[in-house]
């Protein structure tokens, strides 16, 4: 177990948007440099944004959305075919006596999907709705249900019905009731440039992901005298103390001991979770602290219309405004995320490392 399972863990469980911290500002009083030895963050190369749009791209997406819209409906005549859609009950025996799960009733059924043992879909194709079949199969010898395992069994199965899906075209009359566009070529020129803004933006997030682990890369702790890196250690343990307090709440939510929590969830005892998540704090320090020393030399400063546009930013990523933010989780954005100082700390961040995308050099392939 390493401390990149409790990170993922914690973001799993809470949705966890920025870097959780305890309330009282941060890093106050603190100098960066004594602890951090700063690489080189201006001028690295990075990989340009491949935000191309093929109109074989765009037919994909157009598909995906009229399948999404399609209708289904339940025809009493018909006859099933590999591929059909169907609706049917069913009775099992083993030695003409009904077995566990052996029986259901209403079930959806694509014939083909090998949803079923061998012979079982097969068995149904040619035969009409309302029909009934007697399939005489076998069960295979490594089931997964070994009291059933290699047992020879009979199914009595009835065709309620087929079901008819129906997938729209793409003309005018669809393009009308789904968007705001009045021809199919509007329709699709839309679609081409949400795609190409949707590959930028991603092509964008891997580029500051690449180019905010190559700067924590550059950079180094320093260490005492003793040979041992040197940390802020009253920012260490607030941010320790915060992931504790939120997987505490999260085993209160799961009515369970903290201790069981841990054991349950990560496969470690206290003592083990305590070491593990001091070596996580300690790299979320070290790049907080990556972060302020390059805000500082740089002369990179967080306004109060930055502070604003990053929670509506981080909110609307979610689904959320600030009102239905608070009707969700019964509290504000700050209130959730450790008070307004240390959502400010991510706010820095976020603007050192737009100020490290903007001083890269974009090449076409990086050489390793």
């Amino acid at each position: 177990m390493n401390r990149k399972k409790i990170a993922i863990l914690l973001t799993f469980c809470i949705g966890l948007m920025v870097t959780l911290t305890s309330c009282g500002a941060p890093y106050s009083g603190v100098k960066m440099s004594d602890y951090v030895r700063v690489g080189k963050y201006k001028g690295l190369e990075v990989e340009k944004v491949k935000s191309k749009v093929t109109d074989k791209m765009v037919n994909a997406h157009i598909d995906k959305i009229l399948k999404s819209k399609a209708t289904t409906k339940q025809v009493k005549r018909g006859t099933v075919k590999k591929g059909s859609n169907i609706i049917i009950s069913y009775v099992g025996k083993i030695d003409g006596k009904k077995f566990d799960k052996g029986s259901a009733e209403g079930q959806n059924l694509t014939v083909g999907s090998k949803q079923y043992i061998k012979g079982f879909e097969e068995g149904l194709i040619g035969a009409k709705v309302g029909d009934k079949k007697v399939l005489k199969l076998k069960f295979p010898k490594k089931y997964a249900d070994s009291k059933v395992a290699g047992k020879d069994v009979v199914f009595e199965v009835k065709i309620d019905s087929l079901q008819h899906v129906t997938t729209p075209k793409l003309d005018k009359d669809f393009v009308k009731k789904n968007s705001e566009f009045k021809t199919v070529a509007e329709y699709k020129k839309s679609i081409k440039e949400g795609l190409e803004k949707q590959n930028k933006e991603n092509g964008i997030s891997v580029q500051r992901s690449y180019l905010w682990n190559k700067v924590v890369s550059n950079c180094a702790v320093k260490k005492d005298k003793d040979g041992n890196e040197k940390y802020p250690e009253k920012e260490v343990t607030r941010v320790a103390d915060t992931l504790t307090d939120q997987y505490k709440s999260l085993a209160k939510q799961n009515h369970l001991e903290f201790k069981d929590f841990i054991k349950k969830q990560l496969g470690m005892d206290e003592k083990a979770f305590e070491k593990q998540l001091n070596s996580y704090a300690k790299t979320v320090v070290k790049e907080d602290m990556i972060a302020y020393y390059i805000a500082d030399k740089e002369g990179i400063k967080v306004t109060d219309e930055d502070y604003k546009d990053y929670v509506e930013k981080n909110l609307k990523k979610f689904g959320y405004t600030e009102k239905s933010f608070k009707e969700a989780t019964g509290k504000t954005y700050e209130e959730a995320y450790g008070g307004k100082d240390n959502i400010k700390t991510q706010v820095y961040k976020d603007k050192v490392l737009s100020f490290i995308l903007k001083e890269a050099k974009e090449v076409k392939k990086i050489k390793h």
